[in-house]
């Protein structure tokens, strides 16, 4: 068994977890046994919390269990078990398996959505628990992430269609007589006019794009031996072999992902994107160690560059100082 014992957070949710499908399958016994509505509202939390307490009791003995089952998304998928056959239970009346009765499909319906909730939840703890156990303390490179504008990219084009679709279908709905489809062509008019605003440079004060240096538009992206960590809505870490050409354009960085949309990269944000780009493809080709090297060469290069000019400024600051002191003037 590993060394490594789940946090408290981990085992508190994964005991949730336990609860909520012990729960369901306790109320689900119990109403298909006719047991009454008020024994099911009495032992389903009761379940819950024994399923809690035995979680928090004995949950360093799942060891790396969160980390194993994070790993990827085939291994994540199994924690759906559970919510799957929660919802296999719902159309078991309809079917002729059990008797149809309106109390058990509406409690599995339930949990199913009870034990969907919780199950995205616990997964992404497990993938975040999976991250944080192959990623070190410091990235082999990081850099300022903001994605490129509206009028670019795969983003650009499902923003167009789906701005086209809402209109013929607001379009097709007026013409047959249905007048409320007004309401449609309105929402229409609001990514018309992003796309629109971002495709000709319009500005509009409170439409201005955040700054590259403002929290909210900008995140950062690392790059380590394992892969590349995206953290802008969720934290994934997408492994190099997944990693197809990484080329730059005037405007932006792309790193091409497979059976997945690319990572787009503004280029104005990123400080030298020439040297980047070089250190993610030895990364991507298995020439960490020279990443490593290089990026650190990189940095030293910067710095000195940046003490260099600090240097300076303080010399001219030193010289217009002396300059302007009457006692230091010859005239």
């Amino acid at each position: 068994m590993s060394d490594r014992t789940p946090d408290l957070s981990f085992k508190a949710g994964f005991g949730f977890y336990l609860g909520i499908i012990a729960a369901g399958i306790t109320a689900l016994g119990s109403v298909a046994a006719g047991a009454g509505t008020a024994t099911i509202l009495v032992t389903t939390p009761s379940t819950v919390v024994a399923a809690l307490l035995f979680s928090l009791i004995f949950g360093d003995r799942l060891g790396d269990l969160p980390e194993r089952l994070g790993a990827n998304r085939r291994r994540r998928l199994t924690w759906y078990l559970p919510t799957l056959g929660f919802g296999a239970s719902t159309i078991a009346p309809a079917m002729g398996v059990l008797e149809s009765t309106g109390r058990f499909t509406l409690t599995a319906g339930l949990f199913t959505l009870l034990s969907g909730a919780v199950t995205l939840g616990i997964s992404q703890m497990a993938r975040n628990r999976h991250i944080d156990a192959v990623t070190p303390d410091e990235p082999v490179v990081s850099w300022q992430w903001r994605r490129p504008s509206f009028k670019s990219g795969f983003q650009g084009a499902i923003l167009l269609g789906f701005t086209i679709l809402t209109v013929i279908f607001g379009l097709g709905s007026l013409l047959v007589g249905d007048g409320s489809s007004a309401w449609i062509l309105l929402y229409a008019l609001i990514p018309a006019f992003m796309w629109l605003s971002d495709r000709y440079g319009w500005r509009w004060g409170v439409w201005e794009e955040p700054s590259a240096d403002s929290q909210w538009g900008t995140t950062t992206l690392e790059a380590y031996e394992d892969g590349l960590l995206v953290d802008n809505f969720e934290r994934r870490l997408v492994s190099w072999d997944r990693i197809g050409e990484i080329r730059l354009t005037d405007d932006e960085l792309i790193i091409e992902r497979d059976r997945w949309f690319d990572v787009r990269c503004e280029r104005s944000v990123i400080d030298d994107p020439e040297s980047l780009r070089a250190t993610l493809v030895r990364l991507r080709d298995g020439e960490w160690r020279d990443a490593h090297d290089e990026w650190s060469d990189h940095g030293s290069d910067v710095a000195s560059d940046r003490e260099h000019e600090r240097n300076s400024d303080t010399e001219r600051t030193e010289n217009r100082a002396g300059a302007a002191d009457p006692e230091l003037d010859p005239n």
